[in-house]
């Protein structure tokens, strides 16, 4: 069973703006990839919860991060903000809680330059496993599969 419940005091915004122009005609050539991008997630007097219950479930939180399958090239800043903000993120019974600002994970994160920064001011960030649960943070990091829960398909970490 999979519960996700999330509580905004005021706002929270996750901006995702692509750098370049998004035209361009016929040449065909290059290294491919597409145009960088930069991502960033401001909290402000929020508080973010997720939660999971049962094997298989998944509770996961994305903040201006690339989770699972996505090609390296195109991310260039990656940004997290927490201001007088609470996240919090638990699974139990078998499930998974990932929380992850400013991060790469997923294979293609290993191999990725990015600059990644993720502040905390006055905030926190909680993330629990019980009962043969798993819980795994990254902060301004890039991580391999272990945390690529998105898609929560049958394998098991």
């Amino acid at each position: 069973m999979k519960a996700l419940v999330m509580i905004g005091l005021v706002a929270m915004s996750s901006i995702a703006l692509a750098n370049g122009s998004g035209g361009g005609g016929g040449g065909g050539g290059g290294s491919g990839g597409g145009n960088p991008t930069s991502q960033t997630t401001i909290t402000v007097n929020t508080s973010t919860m997720n939660t999971s219950d049962g094997m298989g479930s998944a509770s996961e939180q994305n903040f201006a991060t690339n989770a699972g399958t996505f090609t390296s090239s195109n991310t260039q800043d990656q940004t997290f903000s927490a201001t007088n903000s609470y996240i919090s993120n638990h699974s139990s019974h078998g499930g998974h809680a990932t929380q992850n600002m400013a991060s790469n994970a997923g294979g293609p994160g290993l191999y990725t330059t990015t600059y990644q920064l993720a502040v905390f001011t006055n905030s926190g960030a909680i993330n629990s496993a019980t009962n043969g649960a798993q819980a795994i943070q990254n902060f301004a990091s890039n991580t391999n599969c272990i945390t690529c829960l998105n898609s929560m398909s049958d394998s098991h970490h």
